[in-house]
């Protein structure tokens, strides 16, 4: 009896031990809604504006990857594990370059809204460093990446 109910617990611990992906879920559905949301307006990326066509394609590729990202998150595949450190550094780069490269009035003025400078700055050093920390994040919680499978299915 008491050989059952230490499998029951293992079985428990091992459905509870995996919810920690389930923020992850929620964090990279929630940034591909807000990019999303971008369709149709100019969109800055690496320090260029992009818009019309190139926008919506850049928004596209983003929403694909993110899917694609969410879909490995909830496999737990450890393939996605590297993936999203890599995407994660690449949107963080893409912030400060943006941040750096284009006038804060230009980006402003292409979104129509009405921000003051130091308010799109400050929201843009905040989104590099929540990446930053959700890099960290993905790297302390590597453990419950344990699919070794290449593929999604």
């Amino acid at each position: 009896m008491k050989e059952t109910d230490h499998k029951a617990e293992a079985v428990s611990d091992e459905r509870w031990r995996h919810f920690v992906l389930v923020p992850l879920v929620g964090v990279y559905l929630f940034s591909m809604f807000i990019t999303l949301s971008h369709l149709g307006e100019p969109f800055p990326f690496m320090g260029e504006l992009f818009s019309e066509e190139a926008s919506e394609s850049l928004i596209f590729a983003d929403s694909v990857i993110s899917l694609y990202l969410i879909a490995g998150i909830l496999k737990r595949q450890r393939l996605t594990l590297w993936l999203l450190i890599a995407y994660n550094f690449v949107v963080s780069f893409n912030g400060i370059a943006n941040l750096f490269l284009l006038p804060v009035q230009q980006i402003v003025t292409a979104s129509g809204t009405i921000a003051p400078d130091h308010n799109y700055r400050l929201n843009a050093f905040g989104v590099f460093v929540l990446f930053l920390l959700l890099n960290v994040f993905l790297y302390l919680n590597r453990r419950h990446f344990d699919n070794k499978s290449m593929y999604l299915w």
